[in-house]
């Protein structure tokens, strides 16, 4: 809370507390015949706790309680209504004290400096009936300077919790952002490098196989760079499970788009997987960037889990470009000994990371096994997404 007074804030204290110091002083001088020395002394005692009570609360209140106590005997003779807390300037002064305690300490400070001043005011009360103070009128006054001090006391503690929780909001935003930058490069590290390694698992696997006269020494070298790859792989997802510490976070829109789709079948067969495309694929034009991205990556995604988990059967591939909508399907048919795959038994990250893209840019997904034991991927996708959609609105108006 102390943050919050600078600048201007901290100024007007200090010019408050100058000219509360000096009309206290004149006040007492004047009105109430204190001598000019403790007059000026108890006016700019008391205005001094107003901006030390910034740094140093306790001491603050302290001094102020002694200020405001020592200026009530000074003039206790003088028979004034509302004696010994309801006579300004002093009980201003007091009341200021008490709310930048308040905001700057917490409300216990103030509470316990409310406290003891109440009671040195019933104290008061009773050492004023040698004065011939009225008793009664001097707890009236004690009490009624209690029940504003309580009223503003209490409007402080609400604007400090207010500002607590400000601050608390802020320092959550900052970590959230921190959470969503790690999950972003959790997923661009997905999305990107368990791609390509596992291509180049399935190629150094199927390499024997589809390349002749592989020596037995050349056959051992490919098996270990499968073996590496594989090692390397498991290894990224170590550091994904580290990076990605929340669910439901998704990443901003990095290239390629559809039009990189076309090379992405074609690193796919390259392995030996059988990828069958039916329908065209949606221009660049067409589609939003962001739409394009996230449509790339659903893509790339269901081929990488259909050749980790179905390496030998085939993948079909379903693109159709609706009004307002993009449907693309993946299905690719389980292996005889496999049951259908769950969210845990594909790894989660990718079918989670599918979905968060489609939820990105207000489509939706499901994956899952169908009645004809494939393994299915259905997406559908906004061509535009809603902020397109209003930026071209607003430029037709205009």
């Amino acid at each position: 809370m102390l943050k919050t007074w600078t600048g201007r804030g901290r100024l007007a204290l200090y010019v408050a507390a100058t000219i509360l110091g000096i009309v206290q002083a004149a006040v007492l001088g004047d009105a109430y015949h204190v001598t000019g020395g403790i007059a000026l002394l108890l006016g700019f005692a008391h205005a001094a706790c107003i901006p030390l009570a910034l740094r140093r609360p306790v001491e603050a209140a302290g001094l102020s309680l002694v200020a405001v106590t020592v200026a009530a005997v000074a003039f206790a003779g003088e028979g004034l209504p509302g004696w010994p807390w309801m006579v300004a300037p002093p009980t201003l002064i007091q009341l200021l004290v008490l709310l930048i305690v308040t905001l700057v300490a917490g409300w216990r400070l103030a509470a316990i400096t409310l406290g003891i001043q109440v009671a040195a005011g019933v104290a008061l009360a009773i050492l004023g009936l040698a004065w011939k103070n009225p008793f009664l009128s001097s707890l009236g006054s004690v009490a009624n300077f209690a029940l504003l001090a309580l009223l503003i006391c209490a409007l402080a503690t609400v604007a400090r919790r207010l500002s607590e929780s400000r601050s608390a909001l802020r320092v959550e935003h900052e970590r959230r952002s921190v959470v969503e930058e790690k999950a972003r490069i959790a997923r661009e590290l997905h999305d990107v490098i368990a791609h390509n390694m596992s291509l180049i698992t399935v190629q150094a696997r199927s390499a024997p196989h589809r390349v002749d006269d592989v020596s037995p020494a050349a056959e051992a070298e490919f098996a270990e760079i499968a073996d590496l790859a594989a090692s390397a792989l498991r290894q990224m997802r170590g550091v994904l499970d580290v990076l990605r510490t929340e669910e439901g976070q998704s990443g901003r829109v990095p290239v390629p788009g559809v039009d990189g789709l076309p090379e992405l079948f074609d690193s796919a067969r390259g392995t030996g997987q059988r990828v069958e495309v039916h329908g065209d694929l949606p221009g660049p034009d067409d589609l939003a960037p962001e739409v394009g991205t996230a449509a790339y990556r659903i893509v790339q995604e269901a081929l990488s889990n259909a050749r980790r988990h179905a390496p030998e059967e085939p993948v079909t591939v379903d693109l159709a470009t609706g009004e307002g909508d993009l449907e693309i399907r993946v299905a690719n048919a389980l292996d005889g000994a496999a049951a259908p795959l769950s969210e845990k038994e594909t790894g989660g990250h990718g079918l989670i990371g599918m979905r968060e893209r489609a939820g990105a840019v207000g489509g939706s997904l499901t994956a899952g096994a169908d009645g004809e034991e494939q393994f299915v991927v259905e997406a559908r996708l906004p061509t535009q997404t809603a902020v397109r959609v209003r930026s071209k609105r607003g430029r037709k108006t205009s």
